[in-house]
């Protein structure tokens, strides 16, 4: 038997189709639950003017959009 079964902490989720947890790797959140990878986790998303400008360029409607032209419009979206 491979790793330590009895150690393994799982996600604290209930799956939606049968009620049963999710049986997923769970990690420890601030809020003392452990949640999976699919049911929430550690990214919060860009908080930077320069991740959600990342961000953006990999959206369809703004790859032919300059950085000035994204930049304005996230200015203006928050």
């Amino acid at each position: 038997m491979v790793g330590r079964p009895s150690k393994k902490v799982f996600c604290q989720a209930r799956r939606k189709y049968d009620g049963q947890p999710c049986r997923a790797k769970g990690i420890l959140c601030k809020n003392g639950r452990w949640i999976c990878r699919y049911h929430g986790g550690k990214s919060t998303g860009a908080k930077t003017l320069e991740g959600k400008l990342k961000q953006y360029k990999n959206l369809l409607q703004y790859k032919g959009k300059t950085d000035e032209e994204i930049k304005r419009i996230i200015r203006k979206d928050t």
